[in-house]
């Protein structure tokens, strides 16, 4: 009883005091970048998003009028092996946003869709399918219809990585839930809710679920975290500039969702 009295004392004053951050792993807390996002609060869809060097060049409600060749709805990748097909009845829903994403070197072209149902991850039924890899890896459950599904090509690879969220039960067992970023069974990153604000070095639990997400590798390392707290943060570890750019396009997707529907 004592330690449920603290607990809410201590986010009460974490509350009365700002501006908060989202208390990310000591891994990460050691070696990393952080950047204020710009344009998130109050976003409409065709504003850009942007964060350190990273900004979005368009963001389209769309996943079939795309200025390239790709549709986003399903294709085969370089292996020859299907890539997850997107029904028409989302992007009809408007349930679908298509963004572009560069540091001024590098760009990514990435395709969301939330409210999906994990039974359309199953499509083609290939060993190597995101929703495979997310059992193998995550323990992803093996129905949900609150899913956010992401594809992101980076560059001109035909192979794209991809993100599957849980959001109902990320927020409803935070400290248990996984969700998946992956590209194949040996590039992936696991997607870890965020419970923790802190506040000139003290930290607290929140009382409502996640604030954010961490994204760690297969090592278990902390390498980019993003907080939905207001107009939101990133926080990147200093690795190569390929890596940072996957988990800025990671951030970006999680940060425009709220957007989507």
């Amino acid at each position: 009883m004592k330690q449920a009295i603290f607990s809410i004392l201590t986010v009460f004053l974490l509350i009365q005091c700002t501006p908060m951050k989202l208390s990310v792993s000591d891994d990460l807390k050691s070696d990393h970048d952080e950047y204020s996002v710009k344009g998130r609060q109050g976003i409409l869809i065709k504003q850009k998003l942007s964060f350190g060097d990273y900004r979005t060049t368009h963001v389209k409600r769309s996943w079939t009028k795309g200025h390239s060749s790709r549709t986003g709805l399903g294709s085969y990748d370089q292996q020859q092996q299907w890539v997850n097909l997107i029904s028409m009845e989302y992007v009809n829903k408007k349930q679908t946003v298509n963004f572009n994403l560069t540091d001024g070197r590098q760009t990514s072209e990435v395709y969301c869709v939330s409210k999906f149902q994990s039974e359309d991850l199953q499509i083609g039924r290939r060993e190597n399918s995101i929703f495979n890899i997310a059992m193998d890896i995550a323990g992803f459950a093996s129905h949900s219809s609150s899913l956010y599904y992401v594809q992101m090509f980076m560059g001109e690879s035909g192979t794209p990585w991809q993100l599957v969220l849980d959001n109902q039960a990320s927020q409803a067992a935070p400290k248990k839930y996984m969700g998946i970023i992956a590209r194949s069974r040996s590039e992936y990153y696991t997607l870890v809710p965020v419970t923790k604000l802190e506040k000139n070095g003290k930290s607290g639990n929140t009382l409502l679920g996640s604030v954010g997400f961490e994204m760690r590798d297969p090592q278990g390392r902390t390498v980019a975290a993003v907080s939905m707290i207001d107009n939101g943060m990133v926080f990147l570890r200093k690795t190569s500039a390929e890596e940072r750019f996957i988990l800025a396009n990671v951030c970006a997707a999680l940060l425009l969702q709220e957007e989507i529907g």
